[in-house]
């Protein structure tokens, strides 16, 4: 098959014939239909140390937000597959025993695999391993593009539970990149009043509009506080720091009303110093949100495929593998793009 394969940190991915995966106990072989390109796949390849804190080892293929059709099922994968069966891949082995897997955070498994990233290779090829035990199955209406979105809409919904209730709150989300888009449709989702998006790509934050989005905010040209306040008429209730960036949680804790809740969906590698003195006088709560459980998984692909959440104006690009290391190059760079998917075999 063909794939994008990792060289070294800082060169573009490379394209080349790789054997085949084959599927292990409890695994399917997808012949991948569409992988979105998540920014711990970026950052994983432009610096020294992955999302999981060691080196990306020469010759990993990355990517784990896919969804494809099943042709191949592994031994004990259950009777449940079939050849031909469409899928949301579930990108997370676990060992299924310990008190982490029995709850649902596989994430959380000492002995867990995360595809694409540690262990298992990833979906930017034309064929990947997927958990047969929390795969998806998808309606014949669910395109492979709108399924693949399913992961980062899961972590979504786990990142809401920290920021709950979110029915009447007022939400900031900084950075509008594919989690703080999806993560406004979600808070809409949940009934809150306000949910206002702001980046310091403008068009990126317009984009939340589409998705449900009461306001968008240029914080290249506005002032955040200011603006946030002309649309909700408050200060933020809730405030997700999806940005990741130096001083983004810092930003997120002086921007937020009194008692707010403050959820980090993208966490910074390097150390930052924090000045939690608003934290202490707002007595703000702040949390940590880490990839998300096997029942959000499966949420996110009941809300995809009910529609309750369009997930379409989040895709701004599909690309080939032809293309593919020139676009994932750019989209180290700032810009206007939201979800960019491979379609491998297009």
């Amino acid at each position: 098959m063909l794939a994008a394969i990792f060289e070294a940190s800082g060169r573009p991915l490379a394209i080349e014939r790789v054997p085949d995966p084959a599927a292990s106990t409890n695994e399917l072989v997808v012949r991948v239909g569409a992988c979105g390109v998540c920014g711990s796949d970026i950052h994983a390849a432009k610096h020294s140390d992955s999302v999981l804190g060691r080196p990306l080892p020469a010759g990993t293929i990355l990517g784990h937000e896919f969804a494809g059709e099943v042709v191949e099922v592994g031994p004990g994968a259950g009777e449940r597959w079939r050849i031909g069966d469409r899928i949301a891949g579930f990108p997370i082995f676990s060992c299924g025993a310990c008190e982490a897997c029995r709850s649902g955070r596989v994430a959380h498994c000492r002995a867990a695999r995360f595809v694409g990233l540690s262990g298992a290779q990833g979906a930017y090829a034309e064929y990947a391993c997927a958990s047969s035990a929390h795969s998806v199955p998808l309606a014949s209406h669910v395109s492979f593009g709108a399924a693949s979105v399913a992961e980062p809409l899961a972590v979504c919904l786990h990142a809401a539970r920290f920021a709950m209730p979110l029915r009447g709150a007022s939400v900031l989300i900084l950075g509008a990149g594919p989690i703080g888009l999806l993560l406004a449709a979600v808070c809409r989702h949940h009934g809150a009043r306000d949910v206002v998006v702001s980046d310091l790509v403008g068009a990126r934050a317009e984009r939340a509009l589409l998705v449900g989005a009461t306001g968008a905010i240029d914080a290249s040209r506005e002032d955040t506080r200011e603006s946030f306040r002309a649309i909700a008429g408050r200060r933020p209730t809730v405030v997700f720091d999806a940005a990741g960036g130096t001083g983004t949680l810092d930003l997120a804790m002086d921007l937020a009303g009194r008692d707010a809740r403050i959820v980090v969906v993208a966490p910074l590698s390097e150390k930052s110093p924090v000045a939690t003195m608003a934290g202490f006088y707002k007595e703000l709560t702040v949390g940590f949100a880490k990839a998300y459980t096997t029942g959000e998984f499966r949420e996110a692909c009941r809300l995809i495929g009910t529609g309750a959440i369009d997930v379409e104006p989040v895709i701004t690009a599909s690309v080939g593998l032809d293309a593919f290391p020139g676009v994932f190059e750019s989209l180290a760079l700032p810009g206007v793009h939201g979800k960019v998917l491979l379609e491998p075999l297009n």
